[in-house]
């Protein structure tokens, strides 16, 4: 058989469902990056262009180093840059430029975060400078763990996204629209199945998680 030859189908899909639930959750922060938005009318258009836009950017990566792979496409690992030898210039250039990134996004994470818990714990975005460097530590601690331990981006990511799609993505968009509904009287019998069997999907999704390797 062929290195190249890859299946229609593989039950370990799941994977990719898990992990795309993260790559594209951002619904806890769209409020905060938005509300000093100069021309809030143009939210809905500014949000799609960015789901356009990461879409198109997964999209093209993958397709292009899935089919470029030059041997079994199981052997490909979680983190792209660990398919690249040690030795490989433009791979360690690219570990630099993602460091950079990560200096930029993981306070930027932090501030959501923060502002999030903050207001829900203390009913106000900033209680505190100790409160700011306490959090700051512990999320900073766990990301370290996480890293020395274990130390798998794929698996991170899709177990973490299932979990939190469940919520996000699923239970509370859905439960909220039908409660409007329902106020509204609206809300029929196809669409408690049709927004339940969304739910239902993410519940699925997220325990499927655990029957792939």
């Amino acid at each position: 058989m062929s290195i190249h030859y890859v299946e229609n189908f593989r039950w370990k899909f799941p994977a990719l469902t898990g992990t795309l639930a993260l790559s594209f959750f951002i619904h806890n922060a769209i409020l905060t990056i938005l509300r000093t938005q100069r021309n809030p009318e143009n939210n809905g258009r500014d949000l799609f262009i960015g789901y356009a836009l990461a879409t198109s950017c997964y999209v093209f990566i993958g397709t292009i180093f899935y089919s470029t792979f030059p041997t079994v496409r199981s052997c490909i690992a979680d983190n792209l840059l660990n398919n690249f030898g040690t030795g490989d210039v433009m791979s360690a250039i690219a570990r630099m430029f993602l460091l950079l990134q990560m200096l930029s996004v993981f306070p930027l994470l932090i501030y959501f975060i923060r502002i999030q818990l903050f207001h829900v714990l203390f009913e106000e975005v900033y209680p505190g400078l100790m409160h700011v460097l306490i959090l700051n530590l512990l999320i900073l601690t766990l990301a370290i763990l996480i890293a020395m331990f274990y130390p798998h981006v794929g698996g991170i990511l899709r177990y973490i996204g299932s979990f939190v799609g469940v919520f996000y993505l699923f239970a509370l968009p859905c439960a909220v629209y039908m409660m409007k509904l329902k106020a509204e009287g609206r809300l029929t019998k196809f669409q408690v199945v049709i927004h339940g069997a969304l739910i239902a999907f993410g519940c699925v999704n997220f325990f499927s998680q655990f029957l792939i390797h």
